[in-house]
């Protein structure tokens, strides 16, 4: 009787045992897909915040040179130059660009 007793105490931890790895096995493959989406998450939110840090730069500059030329006129007249616009009486040349390439 004791025999049989020792058997069954075996089996049923042998059998104990196997449902608690099957438990943690399923836990591991059900939240597998879960840890990935939320490091895909992750990225995403990373990349768009990097976006939004660009975009928040460049509305800072958009808004310096704005109020530039709100209150600089130095400014105003270097960039008019820049862009080709001339005050009366001024002649502007535009010289082709070189393509490195030598007629002989």
């Amino acid at each position: 009787m004791q025999q049989t007793e020792k058997y069954w105490n075996l089996i049923n931890r042998i059998v104990l045992s196997a449902i608690a790895l099957m438990a943690v096995v399923g836990v591991v493959l059900a939240f597998t897909p879960k840890v990935k989406q939320m490091q895909a998450y992750q990225t995403t939110r990373d990349n768009l915040q990097q976006h939004i840090e660009v975009s928040i730069a460049s509305e800072k500059d958009l808004k310096e040179r704005q109020q530039r030329f709100l209150t600089d006129p130095v400014y105003v007249e270097r960039v008019a130059h820049a862009v080709g616009y001339a005050h009366k009486g001024e002649t502007i040349y535009h010289f082709p660009e070189e393509t490195g390439q030598k007629n002989f």
